[in-house]
């Protein structure tokens, strides 16, 4: 109890708050753990398959495609509707101290890096992320951690059943996201977390997690042409929307690169909403001492992410301490398209602020995942930019993983898939320059018959059009592939002849709508996930082991079935991505870490383990 007294006045309000709803349960002890426990998953699945019955089917996903930004202009009201069908008011909603992320790309590692800072920092976090890899618990974190099985049902019922009681028709209940935002505020208020950081879904001006009035700061990552149909075909459109989450009298922190005109826009934003624009200054500007500069994601992008985290992380923790809104240092201003911007200072890094950046975990972003003799390498990049950071990353780090020995033989394999409307022949012009040996499609279905209860249940999208757009892309490939041999070719040829060939390779690329084997660029399709995988392990893998769901086009090839080590490169999507690791990894083993600070005391979901793990109820955490 000595470490007790240490604790800060949040601390002893989260402590407390742990403590009675853990107390307020019903004592099981009696109950056989097994027995307990099988009952927490029954109501958990029953949980996700009411969750799942409210996404949004194809066809009505079409139409608000089709209707753009302005299917989203109820978002916001209706959002404050069912949260005051909970109880959460609008002034109730006031009271939870928010960071809000938007951005196109690095928007959930930024949250990733905030969250992981102000834990170091003992403070109570909450996360709100999307979309779920494995989980959908995942979307909403405490202290770190996935909410549990058991409390996700509990709070999911009493949401649930509090909208469904108040439904004026049918059709009056929120969508799967409004849904889950709904759920985390209320979490979140419930749980008394001292900061809620809130990942936007998609844009920010119409955005469900919009419907925050008061954030204490707000953050806009790096930007990017993506979910166009909604947020328009340019950057300054794609700027207008996340720059919708800018609050009067709240500072916004944005990076420095950014696309065409949208740092005009973002400046122009700032202005109209009544609020100021700060760029973050380099990483390696801040003060680390005898310290080395390393970061738990990898990649060169997520340098200009720790910097966005460590601003909006520090501004908030001098919001708490000085209990009003700090004064922002700046270093010098710059001009970008004509705007002048205010860059702001870079700071000492306290040890928090160190671990917190190398100790983050963030699963799906440039994670290498070892199988015996298979190799991972997972990342869900999904737009042009991302995906050439992501061809960097998996360029310099394969041949790290590379066997030493002299007969070491490598195979490397892709495995894609895109979704939406985004432009996957982009996405596969990037991976073209990759020395594949083999490229595998498939969709992003876990098995070809998801149950209603399970996490990965997608209805957004009809089987039949995923796999279309599976041939749709392998098809793609192959053309890319084969214009590149041809381009490389006829640089042996006078520049007459290269015209000619280039044609010819185009009119003799007559590649039906079929998985017929192209022998010149091996590529298959694959109805499943897990089809995929067992295929490529060749019975390597005793968990990849066993018959596949549907034949496959052809057997593996022989180098593939030889290889000393087969290179697997997963991305395109993020949906994907959490179908592989859902077979691969589906504790998420490497998704959570603890404090490593030594100079705060222990966090709350430290404190509530050690002092009450044995008098807990069976099944807890």
């Amino acid at each position: 109890m000595a470490r007790l007294a240490h604790l800060s006045y949040c601390q002893w309000r989260g402590l407390r708050a742990a403590a009675g709803r853990l107390f307020s349960q019903p004592y099981v002890m009696w109950k056989p753990k097994r027995d307990y426990q099988a009952g927490v998953d029954h109501q958990y699945e029953e949980a996700v398959q009411a969750l799942n019955s409210l996404q949004t089917n194809a066809s009505v996903l079409q139409v608000a495609r089709e209707q753009g930004s302005r299917s989203g202009l109820a978002n916001i009201p209706t959002t404050e509707r069912f949260l005051s069908k909970v109880g959460v008011s609008r002034d109730e909603l006031d009271k939870l101290s928010v960071i809000h992320v938007a951005g196109t790309k690095g928007k959930g590692s930024t949250c990733a890096f905030i969250e992981s800072i102000l834990r170091e920092h003992g403070y109570r976090t909450g996360f709100y992320s999307s979309p779920h890899l494995v989980a959908v618990r995942e979307r909403i974190r405490i202290n770190g951690q996935p909410i549990n099985k058991e409390d996700f049902a509990h709070y999911f019922w009493d949401v649930y059943n509090s909208l469904a009681s108040q439904k004026e028709d049918e059709k009056d209940m929120p969508a799967y996201f409004k849904f889950l935002t709904v759920l985390a505020l209320k979490v979140f208020l419930q749980e008394e977390v001292d900061v809620a950081v809130l990942e936007v879904g998609i844009g920010g001006e119409y955005d469900c997690t919009n419907v925050v009035r008061k954030p204490v700061v707000c953050g806009i990552t790096s930007l990017e042409l993506d979910h166009t149909s909604i947020l328009g075909t340019t950057v300054e459109s794609i700027a207008w929307h996340k720059s919708g989450i800018m609050k009067p009298g709240v500072p916004t922190f944005t990076v420095e690169e950014q696309p065409g005109m949208a740092m005009t826009v973002l400046s122009e934003r700032a202005k109209e909403k009544e609020t100021k624009l700060y760029i973050v200054p380099p990483l390696e500007s801040y003060g680390w001492g005898s310290r080395p500069l390393q970061l738990g994601l990898a990649g060169n992008v997520q340098y200009r992410n720790a910097s966005l985290a460590l601003q909006l992380s520090q501004y908030w923790i001098d919001s708490q301490v000085k209990g009003c809104s700090p004064v922002i240092d700046t270093t010098t201003s710059v001009k970008v398209e004509n705007c002048g911007f205010s860059i702001a200072s870079p700071y000492t890094l306290a040890e928090e602020e160190v671990c917190g950046l190398r100790s983050v975990v963030w699963p799906g972003r440039s994670q290498v995942l070892p199988l015996g003799s298979l190799k991972f390498f997972i990342d869900g990049a999904h737009t042009e930019s991302s995906m050439e950071a992501c061809v960097d990353w998996f360029s310099k780090t394969a041949p790290l993983h590379t066997p030493a020995h002299d007969n070491a033989t490598v195979y490397r394999v892709l495995m894609f898939n895109s979704t939406g409307d985004r432009n996957h022949e982009t996405l596969l012009e990037c991976l073209s320059e990759c020395d594949f040996d083999l490229a595998v499609f498939t969709t992003n279905l876990v098995t070809t018959s998801m149950s209603a209860s399970s996490d990965q249940t997608n209805y957004t999208v009809s089987q039949d059009q995923m796999h279309l757009r599976c041939e749709k892309q392998r098809i793609s490939w192959i053309r890319l592939r084969r214009n590149r041999k041809a381009a490389e070719e006829s640089t042996c040829l006078k520049d007459t002849e290269a015209p000619l060939l280039q044609e010819q390779v185009s009119s003799d690329f007559t590649e039906s709508l079929s998985n017929l084997p192209a022998m010149d660029v091996p590529s298959i399709i694959f109805p499943c996930i897990h089809d995929a995988l067992k295929w490529l392990s060749c019975g390597r893998e005793a968990m990849l082991q066993g018959d596949l769901l549907q034949p496959p086009a052809f057997p593996p090839p022989r180098k593939l079935e030889e290889a000393s080590q087969v290179q697997i490169l997963v991305t395109g999507s993020l949906h994907l991505v959490g179908g592989a690791l859902s077979i691969l990894d589906p504790g998420l083993s490497c998704a959570t870490h603890t404090r490593h600070s030594p100079t705060k005391p222990p966090s709350l979901s430290d404190l509530v383990r050690s002092t009450y793990a044995e008098v807990s109820s069976p099944g807890a955490p």
